[in-house]
């Protein structure tokens, strides 16, 4: 089989009042056939009009109907005989399951945004990474089974636990067609068995294929609400039934030397992006997710599998249709670590360091050098800008927060200890105060516990959110939703930079008798205007003294103390050696601007 093998025939079906016309990239098959009609009682021959690519019309207009691919295959591979008969199209716009068949959909039909969204910068950004499902564990009102019109009302609700938390931002995992084969069946959606169809497990009226305009309206009821849609996308391995390697056998796959498939996914094949039709593929079904449902950004799944010419053309070609758009990459698979190549793009990434480390700092087994380089949006190594560091301490990978850090037995944070919330509340302060886009996973503002569970992919009622955890935890919730209120105001400016902080801009304070404990002063050179800001952590088990001969104590008021806001003048004052009990924070702001109102924090 040719390698190279590269066409730039539109692919899919394209129904018209003349006729429909299917075309479809097959460089395995022998024979294809298109299978169509309510229950595929029709069959199509096709021809190979050029190598590997094979046409097929008819005079009807097939718009709606079912269709299925039939291949009789040049290779055939570990796959059921009955599978070669009921192939998933690639390019199929919708989908009746993992299995098929596609949708005919005249894309003419599809109604495009009047105006795209305009994404926000990317340093103004709070993310929320959730499963549709888990959220609607928060959801008051009654409904059977989750879908994405009862996740667009939830939306548009002024009292969800989405507006009351203020991240202006969603990461959706994966909503494109995957393989789970039971409706009921819950699933992360980690295994896509198509790129172009959004799931129908969440279709309102699955008998009709509503998923594609439900999906359009939720994307619009979060831009509606100032939030941000980025959808968790999988382009490094595929799904059962494996529909591509059908079509394409070993074309759109890496292989070992004895011809066996690679497997640095950790999911039983690796795609072979390089190749000219997989890049292809993957660049069609970005541009229709930005055109057709005006996504705003996308995380890509275990990046490090992707070539860096199609990450290049990713960004070169989605930017070409939303400027702004976000493109974020979980920067490691089981082969290696890319995030240092993508050092001079305008990448962003999972930071999984700044994950570990702040773990280790608030159970005080890290080190002040650390935090300084993390407070910083480590641009003294791992980025060139701050906005390419997703700081996050927890996601929908392996153990929760609170499981991970409580001093519980089998490390199950149901019932978290006192030192366990005031680690909590010291990470979330950390990761407000420091340079870079924060992330938060579903339901960690409110202490969510899995039991001490580290993979629970398919466990649906361990991963739905609880309500009455919410409710229970409600303190907690409102002081994270406090530090998002807090970065996001004109006194949280300081923290939201798009350019590497200046030399100066930091100045570091640290304590005689402590290894871990840090003071840190924003805009210490007073470059970005007169305000400032005071930050000490101490992640110790004991008091510390800092020492601020250099800083005026009487220029700075009080924000947080440990577990209370201040929006108003606090009556605390600087000392020369400033105390910070065990286990604590505090975050002051200078008042230098006396002309100028009060700010709100």
């Amino acid at each position: 089989m040719t390698c190279d093998l590269c066409h730039d025939d539109p692919l899919g079906a394209f129904p018209s009042p003349a006729g429909t016309l299917f075309r479809v990239f097959a460089p395995n098959a022998r024979e294809l056939s298109i299978r169509h009609g309510p229950q595929l009682e029709n069959s199509l021959q096709a021809r190979e009009v050029k190598e590997g690519l094979w046409e097929a019309q008819v005079d009807q207009n097939l718009d709606w109907i079912p269709y299925a691919i039939q291949v009789v295959p040049k290779n055939e591979f570990s796959i059921s005989p009955e599978d070669y008969a009921h192939i998933l199209d690639p390019y199929a716009l919708a989908a009746w399951s993992a299995r098929g068949p596609g949708i005919v959909i005249d894309r003419n039909r599809l109604s495009k945004p009047a105006e795209r969204h305009a994404p926000i910068p990317m340093e103004d950004l709070i993310i929320l990474e959730g499963h549709l499902r888990d959220l609607l564990g928060l959801y008051e009102e009654k409904h059977d089974r989750p879908t994405y019109e009862i996740f667009r009302r939830w939306l548009t609700d002024p009292g969800s636990y989405l507006h009351k938390l203020g991240t202006n931002a969603l990461e959706l995992q994966p909503l494109q067609e995957f393989d789970s084969l039971e409706d009921a069946e819950y699933h992360w959606g980690y295994m896509p068995v198509n790129y172009f169809a959004p799931t129908r497990s969440y279709a309102m009226n699955k008998a009709t294929g509503s998923q594609i305009a439900d999906l359009a309206a939720v994307v619009r009821a979060c831009h509606d609400r100032g939030i941000q849609f980025i959808l968790d996308v999988v382009y490094n391995h595929v799904g059962e039934p494996n529909h591509l390697r059908m079509l394409g056998g070993d074309y759109f796959f890496r292989t070992n030397a004895n011809g066996t498939l690679t497997n640095f996914s950790g999911c039983g094949n690796d795609l072979r992006t390089e190749a000219p039709m997989a890049r292809r593929l993957i660049l069609d079904s970005l541009k229709h997710w930005v055109q057709i449902y005006d996504v705003d950004g996308f995380r890509f799944d275990l990046a490090e599998l992707i070539d860096a010419e199609t990450l290049k053309c990713i960004e070169t070609e989605l930017r070409a249709i939303k400027e702004g758009v976000y493109l974020i990459a979980e920067p490691w698979s089981f082969r290696g670590h890319c995030a240092l190549k993508l050092k001079p793009t305008t990448w962003s990434y999972w930071n999984d360091d700044f994950r570990d480390s702040i773990r280790r700092y608030v159970l005080d087994t890290g080190n002040r050098d650390a935090l300084r380089y993390f407070l910083g949006g480590c641009t003294s190594h791992l980025t060139r800008v701050p906005t390419q560091s997703i700081n996050y301490t927890a996601s929908h990978d392996d153990r929760v927060w609170i499981d991970g850090i409580t001093e519980t037995y089998m490390q199950d944070g149901r019932f978290p200890r006192p030192n366990d919330l005031q680690r909590t509340r010291l990470m979330f302060a950390i990761l407000f105060m420091s340079l870079g886009v924060p992330m938060l996973t579903e339901g960690q503002d409110f202490l969510r516990s899995k039991g001490g569970a580290s993979n629970t992919y398919r466990d649906g009622e361990t991963n739905r959110l609880s309500l009455k955890r919410l409710e229970q935890f409600q303190y907690l919730h409102a002081y994270v939703s406090q530090w998002i209120r807090f970065r996001l105001s004109p006194a949280g400016t300081l923290l939201r930079q798009s350019e590497a902080p200046e030399k100066g801009f930091f100045q570091f304070f640290q304590t005689d008798n402590s290894e871990s404990a840090l003071g840190a002063l924003y805009n210490a050179n007073l470059s970005h205007g007169p305000q400032r800001l005071l930050f000490f952590v101490n992640p110790d088990l004991h008091t510390v003294h800092f020492p601020l001969a250099d800083v005026a104590p009487d220029s700075f008021r009080l924000v947080v103390d440990g577990n209370q806001f201040y929006e108003k003048n606090s009556l605390q004052r600087l000392a020369d050696s400033h105390p910070l009990g065990p286990l604590s924070c505090q975050l002051w702001i200078s008042d230098t601007t006396k002309d100028a109102p009060p700010s709100k924090f």
